[in-house]
């Protein structure tokens, strides 16, 4: 059966009205054909305060994103999405989310942390998705608790570190 429904597609049939519906029939229309499909990592979601983190060491875990973003503001939620198959954990990288309680604590998030390495990869932040915001913000990290404090004092720390061992 399956490969007639084909050769219907094929033959330009598939207008038949006995056919059976394809589940491909209800694909959504906003799908982009070009390869970059809607969801993480894109600028169409211009109400959203989540973030993409991207490129993450398998070091980092939701106290450190927590504490690393929570000096920009108020966060909602923090999650890195662990490898659960071999093949991911194979890649040796995770990637996660930071939702802030609003857009322009997010953006300086953005803006500050893209491109900073952490434990020797390099950060890649986007936008993703809207997530529901709680009533509540997470609790802030205590001062002077924070992972990096800025892309500066990253570069410095690291410069010191190269020429301690140079």
């Amino acid at each position: 059966m399956r490969n007639q429904d084909r050769d219907h597609w094929r033959q330009g049939r598939h207008s038949d009205s006995s056919m059976p519906s394809s589940r491909f029939d209800e694909l959504p229309d906003e799908i982009d054909l070009t390869g970059r499909f809607q969801g993480s990592f894109v600028d169409g979601f211009p109400e959203t305060t989540n973030l993409y983190v991207g490129n993450l060491s398998p070091k980092v875990d939701e106290n450190f994103l927590l504490r690393t973003f929570g000096r920009f503001g108020p966060t909602a939620s923090v999650k890195i999405m662990w490898p659960r198959t071999e093949e991911e954990k194979r890649r040796q990288r995770n990637c996660g989310f930071v939702a802030f309680m609003n857009r322009a604590d997010g953006q300086t998030a953005k803006d500050e942390m893209h491109g900073v390495v952490v434990y020797g990869y390099e950060l890649n932040i986007g936008w993703g998705k809207s997530v529901a915001l709680p009533s509540h913000a997470l609790p802030a990290p205590p001062p002077g608790q924070m992972a990096i404090r800025n892309k500066e004092v990253a570069l410095l720390s690291f410069c010191v570190v190269l020429k301690l061992f140079s």
